[in-house]
């Protein structure tokens, strides 16, 4: 499957209320994002997003369900050592949907009453890729670790994964169980016990 700029689905058969109309339209890809869509999220990735889409005809004039499924890798910082880790992502999603003849994309719009967001589309022809792309931001977690004993950087800035020499000897030992010490830390902490 070849990698594409947008995820574009043809909703046009799904709007005509003619007996016989067809009540779904499914698709799926691996969706490239624009770079504005990646700035616009921060993120960065290792390779493209594999989506799968359907829009479904819930029965009303212009009411629809959207669902799907995003993978994805991101690429994140090692909250320790800095270095570039690769981070699997992925979710399914489920959305309610409405047609408002426009000239305006895909947008998500709060239903005042409810916790629950709207997708409202104008067009015929609807690009989901910036939603997916958001989607898969939000699932990105806020730390990574490029393993489970990283050293972290020496404060000279160091990867003392890459340099063990340079380690603190109480880091190497595994006194500090992968916890950073900050220098002072627990002098302030035992002032502020006793002030309580």
């Amino acid at each position: 499957m070849q990698s594409r700029r947008d995820a574009t689905l043809n909703l046009a058969s799904l709007l005509h209320h003619a007996p016989g109309s067809e009540l779904e339209v499914e698709a799926e890809g691996l969706l490239e994002p624009a770079e504005e869509l990646l700035v616009a999220d921060g993120l960065r990735l290792a390779g493209a997003i594999a989506w799968h889409v359907r829009v479904i005809n819930t029965g009303g004039d212009d009411d629809f369900v959207a669902d799907g499924t995003i993978d994805a890798t991101a690429v994140m910082e090692c909250r320790r050592c800095l270095t570039d880790v690769q981070v699997h992502v992925g979710t399914d999603f489920v959305y309610p949907m409405s047609y408002r003849p426009s000239d305006q994309p895909l947008r998500l719009e709060e239903l005042e009453d409810e916790e629950e967001e709207l997708l409202v589309f104008g067009r015929p022809e609807v690009d989901f890729a910036p939603l997916l792309t958001e989607l898969v931001a939000i699932e990105v977690p806020l730390t990574a670790l490029c393993r489970d004993d990283c050293r972290g950087l020496n404060q000279d800035g160091v990867n003392l994964n890459e340099h063990p020499e340079l380690a603190d000897d109480r880091v190497t030992a595994g006194g500090l169980n992968g916890n950073v010490r900050i220098k002072g830390l627990d002098e302030a902490l035992k002032d502020l016990e006793r002030e309580s």
